[in-house]
């Protein structure tokens, strides 16, 4: 990777690089953290979060469709990009991956087909392929793609989905966050929108009970004011999993991760350094056996 450019806000210079056609943008030393995102945002949401979570070496990916990355190719399915992503975050020395809503459902695909290979896992607002839906955002969903196919601009496909309150509805009560975000969004092209776009990525249904193999803590990040069907979620995955704690961040929404970053960056930077305490990194973390005791979900409102 070569330095790309600055971060005029205390982070260190931004890095760029590219996973096999998959756009990369990495920033700090230290040990390595993958960052995955929510849909139609790009890896350019992360660094000014970064500020937050010292002394880490932080590298995120634009998911296919996404950012400056490609669409996926022909039989490119959510297994392929999951093993694909494990593959390249072992080789950058990555051991704790974050993800948040749709960057969940291929981060649950990574952790369901490789439980061993990363030191914690952290899913925030998270959904699973074939899990609970919400009506009002499906319905923005379908709009989406009516505006798109009826030649729609650009500005009014972003401002459109803009609108979905319960997505952005915690952001928007938050300027700076607001604007930042949707200066991101408004740079996706809505090329998913076309032929079977992410379908290739939301489907078959996964198997949510086969996180019991999944030795690592995992930490299962929401708002207070949650999405109903994205809470069922993130129940359904931490009774699941046997070391996952649920927490909820007051205050906040579906995004809670970018409404408030600095108390969310603060749970999920104990939470890191908690599982590096414990971890044995003298183990290769693909053949390591899983830990015998199972300790059950909790919920904790911070």
């Amino acid at each position: 990777m070569s330095v790309t450019r600055p971060d005029p806000s205390g982070v260190p210079p931004v890095e760029g690089g590219d996973w096999d056609g998959l756009a990369v943008t990495a920033s700090g030393a230290g040990t390595g953290v993958l960052w995955l995102h929510g849909y139609t945002m790009s890896s350019a949401i992360w660094p000014p979060l970064w500020k937050h979570l010292p002394g880490h070496r932080h590298v995120a990916v634009d998911l296919p469709w996404h950012g400056r990355s490609r669409p996926p190719r022909d039989g490119e399915d959510r297994a392929a990009l999951a093993d694909l992503l494990v593959g390249r975050a072992l080789d950058a020395g990555v051991r704790h991956v974050v993800a948040l809503s749709f960057g969940t459902v291929v981060a649950l695909e990574m952790a369901l087909r490789h439980p061993r290979a990363f030191a914690s896992w952290t899913l925030a607002a998270p959904s699973y392929a074939g899990g609970p839906r919400d009506r009002t955002v499906e319905r923005h969903y379908l709009d989406l793609l009516l505006a798109h196919r009826g030649a729609g601009s650009r500005a009014r496909t972003t401002a459109l989905w803009l609108s979905c309150v319960p997505v952005f509805g915690g952001v928007a009560a938050r300027p700076e966050a607001c604007s930042a975000l949707a200066a991101v969004i408004g740079e996706h092209a809505w090329g998913e929108l076309d032929g079977t776009g992410l379908r290739p990525l939301l489907e078959p249904r996964q198997p949510v009970a086969r996180l019991s193999a999944l030795a690592a803590p995992l930490l299962v990040l929401v708002g207070d004011g949650e999405i109903p069907a994205h809470r069922a979620c993130a129940e359904t995955i931490a009774a699941a999993a046997p070391r996952a704690l649920l927490r909820v961040l007051p205050g906040t929404g579906h995004l809670a991760l970018l409404e408030e970053p600095r108390a969310a960056l603060e749970l999920v930077g104990a939470h890191l350094a908690a599982a590096d305490a414990t971890a044995n990194t003298g183990a290769d973390p693909d053949t390591d056996t899983a830990a015998d005791t199972h300790t059950a979900a909790r919920v904790d409102h911070g």
